[in-house]
């Protein structure tokens, strides 16, 4: 039951964050011409700004949720793992679903494997903000989470003029993920074994 709900959680966390707050946001100021001009003018620096909102809303509300809804502090690992589980797949859910309308899911390969990418990712981003309460530095594990969200966005306006950009992105992608990955099993020591819960 408690995994159902974490799962839930990590899911509503990436919704309200996302669709619910951030998204309608960058609608709104794409009806600025201020906003617009300043893209046209800086849009590679408007272009990690932007990314870097999406670390900014997504792992501020991850903090949120583990500070205010998702207890005990001290957790066995299992907890940051299924948060970010459903964190990841609700973000997979609302960018594939749609696309499945247009197309089989036969032609969707590269678009499956960047969402596994992803869910990796944020399995791993909330692993960095968990592990900001289990050492009780949560604002500083907050800003390099929020900092290495951003990056990894940030590859998408800093990459997409080079030549085989989706082959760069996805690529790096693989390299962080394979770091994360690392980060998170030696993170492991940080939590209280499940028998003790």
């Amino acid at each position: 039951m408690k995994n159902l709900l974490w799962f839930l959680a990590g899911s509503a966390c990436f919704i309200i964050s996302q669709p619910l707050l951030r998204m309608p946001i960058l609608q709104q100021l794409q009806n600025s011409t201020k906003f617009m001009l300043a893209y046209q003018l800086n849009p590679l620096t408007i272009g990690i700004l932007i990314a870097l909102s999406a670390g900014i809303f997504e792992e501020s509300f991850r903090f949120l949720f583990k500070q205010f809804l998702i207890k005990p502090v001290k957790c066995d690992f299992r907890q940051p793992i299924i948060f970010g589980l459903g964190h990841g797949i609700a973000e997979a859910l609302i960018i594939l679903l749609p696309a499945l309308s247009y197309v089989p899911i036969s032609q969707l390969g590269l678009a499956v494997l960047e969402r596994i990418l992803a869910i990796i990712l944020h399995v791993g981003l909330t692993i960095i903000v968990w592990n900001g309460f289990q050492k009780n530095r949560k604002i500083l594990y907050l800003f390099i989470a929020i900092v290495l969200h951003g990056f990894v966005n940030s590859l998408i306006p800093i990459l997409s003029s080079f030549p085989n950009s989706i082959l760069l992105i996805e690529g790096t992608l693989v390299v962080i993920d394979v770091f994360m990955i690392i980060y998170s099993y030696n993170s492991k020591k940080l939590y209280i074994k499940e028998d003790l819960q």
